[in-house]
């Protein structure tokens, strides 16, 4: 370029513009500049593309203040900015996620005079669409259409990712609709999308209604359709729903994953439903797939919330006989199964297999048998189990030792639930409401509920709602009413709520007892009390 200036040729914008992209090209924005300005010096107009490449340059940097001065120098030197250099600050804008800036840039370049082109309007989309904005990305859609501007597979694909993170079922009508109207077709991708949102907007209907319409466009839903469809139905609480869809993912020939049974039999056992599981479980073994321990005690689980001794063996066996190591969790699930059903001999049965097994028990599988002694009221066995959990290494925790306090209440063993309710402090545990609920109740059993009076008032800091209706329910139990009404008195003053049964108790009590007008006025209360409550 200087040689031609040396032999008195006249270097043109085409022969600057050269020399201005080279060194952005190098990476010396600085140097691009200084030609730029030698051109206007010599005579020779700047056009859009010597600015452009130099904003160009600066946005793909990251230099977003630096493509904006540009930008400003571009329109002060008269020089008619295009869709495609405001495209190129759009760009850095979307990289940087400044969503602000770039809404005030797309209205600036349309009060200068230019429109907006499908690389503008999908760069904007793409920012709403990354904040989750669908309003705004089917806001701009609109402004396309009646523009007259074409959106194109890009501008729906950006649209779908602000789908990806929205709930609003209501919308995904629209936006096919945007399509539509754009003349693009939806494609399997497009209708998944649509059942995702349905799904974690909890609408099963409308999540079906997309699958339906996917069909009926003649096309082939996968395994991302199917599993979305399954999710919606567990979302929305609907266990048979879902197990419909994944049989339904079967006759048409996809793959069932083994997360889709995951996902059914961790919903199954989450509502007990033994029958669901054992016929999952049996599936996966009938196809291939591996049932994994964790999926053999979620059955274990269930069983044990269900009490169900026979069920929770039998499958224990199984597991046992299988290529699947049984955990800690699977015998204790057993055992807790046991204890629901008050059988001590079964539980200790399976703490012992599980010992010969080499499965270390831990604090559940204790806390789990010592419960079964406590049920049965056989405080010595929930003792000596207590010793072996210690000897063992193993740390008892509140629930430890509230068992233990509950054998000794079905044992009316008042003393020793002093004893353990003074020892498990030794042991870094603290009472609980239900610790003190336990001692209520043994205290009430043995007709010696003020000595449980005299241990709430030492230890007043600790009380709380379900301690001062336990006190206040054995008190009436007892006949009581002085004592009963004086903990009612306390309760109101502390802010505390008095469940209805108490004070249903209270008020049949005094009027059993003649004291009428007392009856009354705690009949009133108890629609005051609920209405602090609320």
């Amino acid at each position: 370029l200087e040689k031609m200036s040396q032999e008195g040729a006249q270097p043109n914008v085409i022969c600057y513009n050269a020399v201005i992209n080279a060194w952005c090209k190098e990476g010396s924005i600085q140097r691009a500049a200084v030609w730029l300005e030698r051109m206007s010096k010599h005579g020779v107009q700047p056009n859009v593309n010597s600015y452009s490449t130099i904003i160009d340059k600066l946005a793909k940097v990251g230099d977003v203040r630096g493509a904006e001065t540009w930008l400003t120098k571009m329109v002060d030197a008269g020089v008619e900015a295009d869709a495609v250099s405001y495209a190129m600050l759009l760009s850095s804008y979307s990289k940087s996620g400044a969503l602000d800036r770039a809404c005030k840039l797309f209205e600036q370049m349309q009060c200068r005079g230019t429109v907006p082109n499908t690389v503008c309007f999908n760069l904007l989309m793409n920012m709403h669409a990354t904040h989750g904005d669908v309003k705004g990305v089917l806001r701009l859609l609109r402004q396309m259409r009646e523009r007259g501007i074409r959106a194109d597979r890009a501008s729906f694909n950006t649209a779908m990712k602000a789908f990806s993170k929205s709930s609003d079922a209501s919308a995904t009508d629209e936006l096919v609709q945007e399509m539509q109207w754009a003349g693009v077709t939806a494609d399997a991708s497009t209708y998944s999308a649509c059942i995702s949102v349905c799904v974690r907007a909890k609408d099963t209907l409308k999540a079906e209604q997309w699958m339906r319409q996917l069909k009926s466009a003649g096309l082939h839903a996968d395994a991302s359709s199917y599993t979305s469809m399954i999710n919606s139905f567990l979302h929305s609480g609907d266990l048979n729903g879902a197990e419909q869809w994944l049989q339904r993912m079967e006759s048409d020939g996809i793959q069932v994953s083994a997360a889709n049974y995951t996902a059914l039999v961790n919903a199954a056992s989450k509502v007990s439903d033994l029958t669901c599981l054992e016929r999952i479980l049996q599936k996966m073994e009938k196809v291939g797939i591996e049932v994994t321990s964790a999926m053999h005690n979620a059955v274990l689980s269930a069983c044990a919330r269900k009490g169900d001794v026979e069920r929770a063996e039998a499958w224990l066996k199984k597991l046992r006989a299988s290529s699947v190591q049984a955990d800690v969790a699977s015998y204790s699930s057993v055992i807790h199964a046991c204890a629901k059903s008050n059988d001590i001999m079964r539980a200790e049965h399976w703490m012992n297999e599980m010992q010969k097994a080499g499965v270390q028990a831990n604090v559940v599988s204790y806390n789990s048998l010592i419960n079964a002694c406590a049920r049965c009221g056989r405080l010595d066995r929930a003792e000596s189990w207590f010793q072996t959990m210690v000897k063992q290494g193993v740390q008892p925790g509140i629930t430890t030792f509230n068992s233990l306090m509950n054998a000794c209440a079905k044992a009316k063993n008042l003393e020793r639930a002093e004893y353990w309710l003074s020892e498990m402090e030794n042991y870094g545990a603290h009472p609980d409401d239900v610790t003190y609920s336990t001692m209520v109740h043994t205290y009430s059993a043995a007709q010696q509920t003020w000595r449980m009076e005299q241990l709430l008032e030492a230890k007043c800091a600790l009380l709380s709602d379900f301690c001062v209706n336990s006190i206040a329910q054995a008190w009436i139990k007892a006949g009581q009413l002085d004592a009963a009404d004086r903990w009612f008195v306390r309760a109101e003053s502390l802010g505390f709520e008095i469940n209805s049964a108490n004070f249903t108790g209270l008020v049949a009590a005094l009027n059993k007892a003649k004291r009428f007008h007392e009856a009354e006025a705690w009949a009133a209360k108890s629609g005051n009390f609920k209405r602090m409550s609320r």
